[in-house]
């Protein structure tokens, strides 16, 4: 059963009516997805389109249950932070935004049902959310199909760059953080021989493949590279394998609450190796399930942002979340915040043409987000800093705040 829920209430029966009215005034039909609608008579010539006052809705993905859900939990509490901006700026050209959530799980089939019901039954006007690199790529067609611009805060599979001219993303690529770790792990840590353990999922193939590829091209080693299902509570068999094969450190690619079983399930089997691994790691479920003493030294590269960050931009972000959540930001939530504060500046400078909203994004001004400057490649990438972090006394402490990964 998917878990839904409106943001704001939404009179489904209000909209029925406006629509009946519309057709019945012999008006040209709208779009079978609700996107642009308020314009359905055309203006008269040399008259400006008169735009429609009807809430703008956007709907939000976000794996709210499952192992994935700690992102998905972060990741709202980031489009909530937005949503009260944009409502302070009297929404967008003055009409009321509205934020529809689904529940995917973390899952392509469960996704797809999300979707469905945001196009066919909300008639949502743009696409937003998702952690889960599966789950994104499973959009892709039918956001091409039903062009539905869509920016992504969490999903981070290289497949997907290039995938659609609707498609964007606030997160960087895997190659990004798989490169930058590669790059370190050789040249600064001067580490010969690694195995990998990694999700089975297009997010975890995403992030070893070019790590694998990067760090042997640099000299290293993969020597062995073990996988585990998502969602699963036991790995001891694979680390077992890993443990024999004598590593200097393991790469770990997971959702959160895995790498933490898997980390205190290594040193449960007298696993000390030290781990390397990635931006999700840093975040406050796994930082409270795991012991300080089994997380000690694990090195990652963090997408994120540096909370202590002295950027006017983090620290404004920081303080209105601790003001509305009484609570530090997930892993997400500043990726989210970003990804609607962007969507809300490109309707209110574009409209709600999808391709006039693309193109907006692609030759957009570079942005001031939460973790540094922002701009689209032409495959709807993101371009930012990343940095590398070390696990120190229970938290990741900064030991490059801007790390250059690329040659």
């Amino acid at each position: 059963m998917l878990a839904y829920e409106l943001r704001t209430v939404v009179l489904l029966i209000s909209g029925i009516l406006i629509a009946a009215v519309s057709l019945g005034a012999g008006c040209g039909g709208g779009t079978p997805s609700g996107k642009g609608a308020g314009t359905t008579t055309p203006p008269a010539a040399g008259s400006k389109p008169q735009e429609s006052q009807e809430p703008i809705k956007i709907g939000v993905s976000l794996p709210l249950t499952g192992d994935a859900a700690v992102w998905g939990k972060s990741q709202k509490d980031g489009y909530e932070l937005a949503l009260d901006h944009i409502r302070k700026q009297a929404g967008i050209n003055g009409r009321e935004v509205v934020l529809i959530y689904g529940d995917d799980a973390g899952l392509p089939r469960e996704g797809i049902s999300v979707l469905r019901k945001f196009i066919d039954v909300d008639h949502i006007d743009a696409l937003t959310g998702v952690a889960n690199s599966s789950v994104a790529l499973a959009f892709i067609p039918i956001i091409n199909e039903e062009k539905l611009l869509f920016i992504s805060s969490g999903a981070s599979s290289p497949e997907l760059t290039g995938a659609s001219p609707y498609f964007f993303r606030t997160w960087p690529s895997d190659i990004a953080e798989a490169l930058a770790m590669a790059k370190y792990a050789r040249e600064e840590m001067k580490l010969e021989s690694v195995a990998c353990l990694y999700i089975n999922n297009d997010y975890g193939t995403g992030l070893v493949g070019p790590f694998t590829e990067a760090l042997e091209k640099r000299g290293g080693k993969v020597i062995g590279s073990e996988s585990f299902e998502q969602n699963t509570t036991d790995v001891r068999a694979q680390l077992t394998k890993v443990k024999a094969l004598q590593p200097q450190a393991i790469y770990l690619a997971g959702n959160p609450r895995e790498m933490a079983r898997c980390i205190t399930q290594a040193r449960e089997l007298g696993i000390n190796t030290q781990f390397l691994s990635i931006s999700t790691l840093n975040d406050k479920e796994v930082l409270s399930t795991v012991s300080q003493t089994d997380l000690e030294g694990t090195i990652i590269t963090d997408a994120s942002f540096n909370p202590a960050s002295t950027r006017p931009e983090a620290q404004r972000f920081m303080t209105a979340f601790r003001e509305k959540f009484d609570a530090d930001p997930g892993i997400l939530a500043n990726t989210a915040y970003d990804a609607l504060m962007i969507l809300a500046k490109a309707i209110k400078e574009a409209n709600m043409d999808p391709d006039a909203l693309a193109a907006f994004l692609h030759k957009m001004e570079p942005y001031p987000g939460v973790a540094g400057s922002i701009t689209f490649g032409q495959g709807g990438d993101v371009n930012r800093p990343i940095r590398i972090a070390s696990a120190e006394t229970g938290n990741f402490n900064s030991i490059v705040d801007d790390y250059r990964w690329f040659d």
